[in-house]
């Protein structure tokens, strides 16, 4: 049970119920929509980070699930392992970083976990840390890392102060990737030529 009670229907204004009615049923966005003036700005930002970044999506799952270990966030563990098998990641790669074993992971993935895990921890990374990053990512991709781990770190906080439970039927379950690395590709298409890695 919520520790913040979800709004109800009648307590939703218009642009509460449109917002809710584009998106998946997730019970996170139902409790945002208790703040309504957060409501539209919080997705569009978490549609920006998921659908239309350049940042590789298997380095942003990477990080949004070092964002879950680092913060205990349950919710956004179930979510992100389901999308991130959705995307294509191993079962393997999904328990390394879920577990905090981060040996197991490539150099890559292992550095992007680190990075995230110090945001959602410590606030920022360290020099060395964003140093190397900047070496692994160009400017932009590392700057959206560093808003997708800000962001997923803010989310979690909401998640468990209001106390958010996880969905019995995860919207991603049950998805073809393929049909989701379609999705991902017409939506670079649209950012134009170059939008994508």
């Amino acid at each position: 049970m919520s520790s913040i009670p979800y709004p109800s229907e009648s307590e939703l204004d218009d642009d509460a119920r449109a917002v809710l009615a584009q998106l998946p049923a997730l019970n996170v966005v139902r409790m945002v929509a208790g703040a309504p003036a957060a409501l539209r700005p919080l997705t569009e930002l978490g549609q920006a980070i998921l659908l239309r970044s350049e940042l590789d999506p298997r380095l942003r799952e990477i990080a949004i699930l070092a964002v879950a270990r680092a913060t205990g966030s349950a919710y956004e563990r179930a979510q992100h392992e389901e999308i991130a098998r959705t995307i294509g990641m191993s079962d393997a790669d999904i328990a390394a970083v879920s577990s905090g074993d981060l040996q197991a992971l490539d150099p890559d993935a292992r550095l992007v976990a680190r990075f995230a895990d110090a945001i959602a921890r410590h606030v920022r990374a360290g020099d060395e840390l964003t140093a190397a990053v900047l070496e692994l990512l160009d400017r932009r991709q590392a700057t959206e890392l560093v808003v997708c781990c800000a962001y997923y770190s803010a989310m979690a906080r909401i998640i468990a102060t209001c106390g958010v439970e996880v969905e019995e039927r995860l919207p991603a379950a049950g998805l073809d990737p393929d049909v989701w690395r379609a999705r991902e590709a017409e939506r670079s298409g649209v950012r134009g030529e170059g939008g994508s890695r």
